[in-house]
């Protein structure tokens, strides 16, 4: 029995892990193909970068809004066995890590929908825009270029870590159970004797 359970917390530890690493993993990859073909630092570097992530946590903010049934929320529904937050490996990746699986509608309008995006999505329309051109419209060189499709890719991304990290919280929550408020009071503990160190120190 505990070899069973300690072969369950480690492969939770595993998926966890695998699970968190995924989304950074995918970004880094990207960026990284981008500089290797052409170098994206601008005089801008990073704070249209900074800026790009900002407005993509808002993009991911409007889809969560727009497809999320809030009632999920409740404590119930997030610890219950069965519920819509246990999910398995396979269906995380199927589920929220899926990018195809929400409704983007409040943002992108595809062809023929007859649906225009809302207020706050056409913002991010313009400003993902704004991201993308301004430094190509500015210096018109290739590196400008490369500079506005990777703040195109981080604005992506972080509308997409936005809403997979909210079902990632989600599901780690379910998967820890009772096991959450054991390791938040470890936290806190932690936090507190930290605090101690300091005040003795000065």
């Amino acid at each position: 029995m505990g070899s069973e359970l300690a072969l369950a917390a480690i492969g939770l530890v595993i998926q966890a892990t695998a699970l968190l690493v995924f989304p950074f993993a995918l970004l880094a990859a990207t960026c990284r193909a981008i500089n290797a073909v052409q170098d994206c630092q601008l005089p801008a570097t990073p704070y249209i970068e900074l800026f790009s992530l900002a407005v993509g946590v808002f993009a991911g903010g409007i889809i969560l809004w727009t497809n999320i049934h809030w009632g999920l929320l409740d404590p119930g529904e997030i610890f219950r066995k069965g519920g819509p937050w246990d999910m398995s490996f396979g269906q995380f990746l199927a589920g929220p890590a899926n990018p195809f699986a929400f409704d983007l509608s409040a943002i992108l309008v595809w062809p023929f929908s007859g649906r225009l995006p809302t207020l706050a999505g056409l913002a991010v329309l313009l400003l993902g825009g704004a991201v993308f051109y301004v430094p190509i419209l500015t210096y018109r060189t290739r590196r400008a270029f490369a500079n506005g499709l990777r703040n195109a890719v981080i604005l992506c991304w972080s509308a997409y870590a936005t809403v997979y990290l909210f079902f990632y919280a989600g599901w780690l929550a379910n998967k820890l159970n009772f096991w959450i408020f054991l390791l938040l009071l470890v936290v806190i503990g932690m936090r507190r004797r930290s605090e101690r160190v300091v005040l003795k120190i000065n």
